[in-house]
């Protein structure tokens, strides 16, 4: 029978080992978590003579550990520069629960071939050193480009209205690009291209691969006639131009005149004979007039017509002639009449009121005259007979 104590120590003997089993793991893997280490989600690009390509590079090591950054291997006339914060950088502490990023910058000249190239970036600290292989492949036409894409390139409406196009701008290279943003329009319009969101810029970086919404805002001139308007929006950034054709089609506002051309809406005639009235359609709006129709709401028995009766076309700012012939009824008493006459079309319309003044005839007046004439020489004859008894 074994003693108290000998159980004892067979129990801690037990938990020791349990206790070492669970702790070297454990530390095994705390060493591998803390060892230096250097990943990058892209470890080969394509880039096109002349440009630039940008490595994200993040830096893993023990909490509080520096680690020292270097490239190696650079092809001969090529740039290579390691980036953090907007400094050059070749040391970085280590945030266990933040690594640091660190952006290599690599500048590969005009006349480099066709070809793949490598550099080596080496990190060391204290937990050891890591070493990470980069490839650049340099092609003439492989560095991806940029564009300009739109679901609605021409929008349509009245001269007095404003004009918004939604654009993407896509950066399908792989280095980050700042772009300068152009609207190129008719004269006398207002235009505005500028970064979604904002109001003043008239410029964005977009990351490699990443693309940007841009706003593009075109207001007519007040004078703007019908017709369809042609804007281009440009996007550059060195060794790259991007472009997007837009179309505006303006409808135009309808608004017609009908008046005199002296600004007098009144006439004389006579009952039963013809007088005409000059009138004058304009076109005081910025669409053309088509098919003006002329017409008239005279009083019963009365005749008005108008030459044209309907008139094929008026262009913005101008003026067409048109002849009104009013024709009292027979039997109309002297006095004066009115009389709606009205220009439209299916847009617009306006209307005058003409006041017509009905004046006794001249014939009427002889006759009257006549018969006047005759009583006086019945009156005469009368007195004659019986004024000698």
């Amino acid at each position: 029978m074994r003693s108290p104590a000998g159980r004892g120590r067979r129990t801690a003997v037990l938990m020791a080992a349990a206790l070492l089993a669970w702790s070297v793991p454990a530390v095994a893997a705390r060493a591998q978590a803390e060892a230096v280490r250097l990943t990058t989600p892209y470890a080969g690009v394509a880039v096109e003579p002349g440009n630039s390509a940008t490595f994200e590079l993040s830096v893993q090591a023990g909490d509080g550990e520096r680690v020292a950054l270097e490239v190696d291997d650079v092809p001969a006339g090529w740039t290579a520069r390691l980036r953090g914060g907007g400094f050059d950088v070749s040391e970085v502490i280590v945030d266990a629960d933040s690594p640091p990023s660190v952006q290599l910058e690599v500048a590969v000249p005009d006349n480099t071939p066709d070809g793949d190239y490598q550099l080596r970036v080496s990190a060391r600290g204290a937990s050891g050193s890591d070493q990470l292989i980069l490839r650049v492949e340099v092609r003439a036409v492989a560095g991806g480009s940029v564009a300009l894409v739109t679901d609605f390139p021409a929008l349509r409406g009245q001269a007095s209205a404003s004009f918004n196009f939604s654009l993407t701008l896509e950066n399908e290279t792989p280095r980050e690009l700042q772009f300068d943003l152009q609207a190129v329009g008719p004269e006398g319009w207002t235009l505005t291209a500028q970064p979604s969101g904002e109001s003043q810029a008239s410029s964005l970086t977009v990351a490699g691969g990443s693309s940007a919404q841009i706003s593009v805002d075109a207001r007519p001139p007040a004078d703007v006639v019908a017709g369809m308007y042609p804007i281009k929006v440009l996007a550059s950034a060195p060794g790259q131009r991007a472009e997007a054709d837009l179309a505006v089609e303006i409808t135009g506002t309808f608004d017609l005149l009908l008046t005199t051309p002296d600004q007098r809406l009144n006439a004389e005639a006579v009952a039963g004979r013809a007088t005409t009235l000059n009138l004058l359609v304009a076109n005081e709006g910025s669409a053309p007039l088509m098919g003006v129709d002329l017409t008239a709401t005279p009083p019963s028995g009365w005749d008005v017509t108008f030459d044209p009766e309907v008139i094929e076309q008026i262009a913005p700012g101008q003026t067409a002639d048109v002849t009104a012939t009013i024709t009292p009824a027979g039997e109309a008493l002297a006095g004066d009449y009115r009389i709606t006459m009205r220009a439209s079309v299916p847009e617009a319309n306006d209307q005058i009121e003409i006041r017509t003044t009905v004046n006794t005839s001249a014939l009427w007046g002889f006759v009257g005259v006549g018969i006047i004439a005759v009583a006086f020489a019945g009156l005469a004859a009368v007195f004659r007979r019986f004024g000698r008894r």
